[in-house]
């Protein structure tokens, strides 16, 4: 404990004491006593005369009780406070991680709401301790009040207020900070807060902008329980950083993939894929139950290993050298033949609840429409459409494509499951699907570079869905397009220079690209080829196209279709509440609120196109186990700080309280008439 006005304190101490023993010291100590005669009255009644100004004191209980009430009160004029270790600065950041793991269950109750609330005792604290006058005397002026900005982060992050001395504000606006199914990412709160950290500068007319003296550096305080990915990736542009971590709970299992597809052959079968895991110490056992449309289908038993390895503090795990128990993959197939809902659920409860259900929209059954646009010259990539079963391809021209373009999308969205373009990339794509063959679509992520000339394939990924049973090893190529590719393209097979084959998902469209003409190669001459393409169109047009049918993630914006009658939807979101969305002029809405999981249903949408399955599949957030060892930024550890365990850390209230409960004990003894 410290005090705030401790030498005020002590000088009132050094008075109001030495003041009440010097009244006891002179006070008059008559008795009563027996006198035989008025002759000896003199002696009784000396003590009527000056007394010796200092006497021996006496035991005394009323006194021991005024000096106690003094000393409260003395102490409590010092303002005693809790202090807490985080330092003291004159403006102080504060980071709430709000991501999916902080949903997570305690003892208390979820690690967000901890996180708040530790949040709201570190605002009272700091701003008790500077600006006193609010909360009792200062006696000599008090110091300004800690400036606090706070910051809510997950992936993305957003200001909840910006540097204010209003604690009574602040702790409101912390308290109505929202949870989140997101995942955990702190670089762009730290670039938020690095922005307002930034000295200002003043701009005169004719004068160039000339910078204002830098404020002293901020204190951050980051919230959070720990689970923080790319951690190693953060870069804390000034100031210092303090860590409070919330949260101990490890008990969890979750869904962390699902995924749906018809049977090519058969598509009123469905076959589906999911990935269980045990994120906890304990092996455990439990059901997983499929709904169809909210009835039980369903219902296979699994039992899952304890997680032996640690989680590191950046959120990763090395991989371990033998099969790992706690992971299990059910696939399952069902009779489905029209279009529905379909749930898989856990029925083991644990500390988060966002990862024990997942949803997928599955369309209905209909034979695959692919559009191929291909100047013709070539006829193997005809004779491979021909044999595969799709309800209908269309071969057409790139000057016919040009101009029929309008004709093949409805409201933004493309007609056909897959496009295939042949040596030749449009200047606009509507959402969907697409498969390129010795061309780059026209995507400014996608950079054309240097083309490398005669070379084999030297790498594929042979456990994609897209070259399973696709043989490329003695596939030669005269000439390829090398390509720039943003980091979250996925390569699927390589050359000597660089990617051959990749893959790419960006605002509703698609994209499966080979990077060189199949005639430029010997790969058209071959099975592997036919093979490929079947795959191709297997895996763009099954449902697995970002922006389609398939799973958002958290955050994701939805895309709603709407119908040609309809300018203006309703969407309803999980827990409930609905917003109306207004669709533009293509007759489109867009809603970026998708930050807890669970199925949005909006109204007067295209049909089979008005629901939307928000799942969290992230094993990071999954891993609700606080990571061993110090956080570390620019590998340097934090500086990990305790809880702070009081809401009032500012104490003279309780020394005012102890005061008056010994008033009313002093004045109880005294009309007692107790040893006076």
């Amino acid at each position: 404990m410290s005090f705030l006005n401790l030498w005020w304190a002590l000088g009132i101490a050094g008075i109001v004491i030495p003041a009440l023993l010097l009244l006891y010291f002179l006070k008059l100590r008559r008795r009563e006593e027996l006198v035989s005669s008025t002759l000896l009255w003199k002696r009784a009644v000396q003590d009527l005369q000056v007394n010796a100004p200092f006497q021996r004191l006496r035991k005394n209980l009323l006194l021991f009780l005024q000096l106690l009430i003094l000393a409260a009160a003395i102490l409590a004029l010092a303002r005693p406070i809790v202090p807490t270790a985080v330092a003291d600065a004159e403006r102080v950041v504060i980071l709430i991680d709000r991501s999916a793991s902080m949903n997570a269950r305690e003892e208390y109750g979820t690690r967000l709401e901890e996180a708040k609330e530790q949040a709201v005792r570190l605002v009272r604290t700091l701003n008790q301790r500077t600006g006193g006058w609010r909360s009792f005397f200062s006696f000599g002026g008090a110091r300004a009040q800690t400036r606090v900005m706070v910051i809510a982060f997950n992936d993305r992050a957003s200001i909840v207020s910006p540097f204010t001395t209003n604690t009574g504000e602040l702790v409101d606006l912390i308290r109505r900070i929202e949870p989140t199914d997101g995942g955990t990412d702190l670089r762009e709160a730290l670039d938020l807060a690095g922005a307002y950290m930034a000295p200002p500068t003043r701009l005169s007319p004719g004068m160039e902008s000339t910078p204002v003296s830098p404020e002293a550096p901020a204190n951050l305080v980051l919230i959070s329980d720990g689970r923080i990915a790319n951690l190693d990736k953060v870069v804390l542009r000034g100031g210092t950083m303090d860590l409070i971590r919330v949260g101990s709970a490890r008990d969890n299992v979750g869904i962390t993939a699902l995924r749906t597809q018809r049977n090519y052959e058969r598509p009123e079968r469905l076959n589906a894929f999911m990935t269980v895991q045990n994120f906890g110490p304990n092996p455990v056992s439990t059901d997983v139950s499929i709904y169809v449309d909210g009835v039980l289908r369903s219902v296979q038993p699994v039992t899952l290993g304890g997680r032996t390895q640690p989680a590191s503090a950046v959120g990763q795990t090395q991989p371990a050298e033998t099969e790992d128990e706690s992971v299990r993959a059910i696939p399952f197939e069902l009779a489905l033949d029209r279009g529905a809902l379909l749930e898989a659920r856990l029925s083991r409860g644990d500390a988060l609840s966002a990862d024990n259900s997942a949803y997928a929209v599955v369309p209905p059954p209909r034979r695959q429409r692919v559009l191929v646009v291909t100047d013709g010259k070539y006829p193997f990539l005809d004779s491979v459409i021909r044999g595969l079963p799709l309800q209908e391809f269309p071969f057409v021209t790139p000057a016919q494509y040009e101009a029929s373009a309008a004709h093949y999308a409805t409201d933004g969205q493309s007609n056909f499951d897959v496009v295939i373009f042949d040596k030749y990339a449009p200047a606009a794509l509507p959402a969907g699907n697409y498969l390129f063959l010795g061309a780059l679509p026209k995507v400014p992520a996608l950079t054309a570079g240097a083309k490398a000339e005669k070379h084999p394939i030297i790498w594929w990924d042979e456990t994609h869905a897209v070259l399973r049973y696709v043989a490329l090893d003695f596939v030669y190529v005269a000439e390829s397009q090398g390509v720039g590719l943003p980091p979250e393209a996925e390569v699927l097979a390589e050359g000597p220079k660089g990617p051959v084959l990749f893959r790419y998902a960006a605002e509703g469209r698609h994209y499966l690209v080979v990077t060189f003409a199949i005639e430029n190669s010997t790969w058209w001459s071959k099975l592997s080829f036919g093979v490929f393409v079947y795959n191709a169109i297997r895996y763009l047009g099954g449902g697995e196209a970002e922006g389609g049918l398939g799973a958002v993630r958290p955050g994701e914006t939805l895309r709603i279709a709407m119908s040609p009658d309809r300018r203006e939807t309703r969407l309803h979101r999980p827990d409930g509440a609905s917003v109306v969305l207004m669709a533009d002029a293509a007759g489109v809405a867009y809603y970026g609120g998708t930050e807890r999981v669970g199925v949005y249903r909006a109204d007067g949408a295209v049909a089979g196109r008005d629901q939307f399955a928000v799942n969290l599949e992230d094993d990071h957030e999954s891993n609700i186990a606080p990571p061993e060892g110090p956080l570390t930024v620019e590998n340097r550890p934090l500086t990990e700080t305790a809880a702070i365990k009081t809401a009032t850390p500012e104490v003279w209230r309780w020394f005012v309280g102890a005061a008056l409960v010994l008033v009313f004990l002093e004045w109880w003894i005294y009309n007692r008439r107790v040893m006076i």
